[in-house]
């Protein structure tokens, strides 16, 4: 009985603490997470099992098994996800996935076919509306409306376009992005609006364009300055990735740059371990790290 009696209490302890905890929202750039079939629409032969890269299903799935073991760590109730190929691979990711989610996902014009896609659970966040938001370039944002723990949110996801890209794709990017969540401000200024997503640029850069709204606000701006990054470019790390938000709306929000050691490289300097490094197999889950949002009240 005592055994018994003990076991209770832990298990107990565990489901305080878990309804304890404040919502938490990830989002990761999973680069380049493609499946083995050729597509008919755009070409990703290089990841074939035929292919340069040689991308057969045990890469494959030792990529998805990389990538489940940080979304498993974390078990954020909601997780955003850039680069995903289509919406089988968003499929197979979640089966293999020990924590429960439901997914969305909308498939995009990206040359290269990469899409968003957003996993969540089931029982912590109820979508209301879900839309697909152009950008003025072939990659579009992800907006999803629900309630998260009871209460409205209001979530763009974002990849813009890279720095291989014109700058000035991307800077219509972040006037579309700019444009369209002002839309829902004005609308409701009691809103809670969370962006969330690759910039492919520093949050220092961007505010000093002046382009997002005014009442908006990115949490890893004190990181960057810090030298902290998500990102490595040029030999730099870099806050490519980041989360957007209305301070007032979110007074006591605070994000992270989630980092273990299994996630990173010291081959050549310190960076993300990605799955390809100069196009040599390194079985890593992606060149960007993940980053965290814990919405405490």
């Amino acid at each position: 009985m005592r055994i018994l009696a003990t076991i209770l209490a832990i298990v107990l302890s565990v489901v305080a603490a878990s309804a304890q905890r404040p919502p938490v929202v990830m989002f990761y750039n999973v680069e380049s997470l493609y499946d083995t079939i050729p597509s008919l629409f755009y070409n990703d032969s290089d990841y074939t099992p035929k292919g340069s890269l040689r991308w057969n299903t045990t890469r494959y799935q030792s990529k998805l098994q990389a990538i489940t073991s940080v979304v498993d760590s974390v078990a954020a109730e909601i997780v955003a996800l850039a680069e995903v190929e289509n919406e089988s691979v968003v499929r197979d990711l979640v089966m293999t996935l020990g924590t429960d989610y439901n997914y969305i996902h909308r498939t995009s014009n990206d040359a290269r076919g990469m899409d968003l896609a957003v996993l969540y659970k089931g029982d912590k966040f109820f979508p209301e509306q879900i839309r697909s938001i152009e950008s003025g370039f072939r990659r579009t944002f992800l907006y999803v409306r629900g309630k998260l723990c009871g209460e409205r949110i209001d979530l763009i996801v974002c990849h813009l376009p890279s720095q291989l890209s014109r700058r000035e794709n991307r800077l219509r990017a972040q006037r579309r992005l700019a444009t369209f969540v002002d839309s829902l401000h004005r609308a409701d200024t009691s809103a809670r609006i969370i962006i969330a997503g690759d910039f492919n640029d520093t949050p220092t850069l961007i505010l000093k364009r002046d382009i997002m709204p005014v009442w908006s606000s990115p949490l890893l701006l004190e990181a960057e300055r810090r030298g902290e990054g998500s990102i490595v470019y040029d030999g730099r790390w870099l806050m490519y990735d980041n989360f957007w938000i209305d301070p007032k709306a979110f007074p006591s929000a605070r994000a992270q740059v989630y980092i273990r050691r299994d996630l990173i490289s010291t081959n050549g300097g310190v960076r993300p371990l990605r799955t390809f490094t100069s196009r040599a197999y390194t079985a890593g889950p992606s060149d960007h790290l993940p980053i965290i949002l814990h919405l405490y009240k």
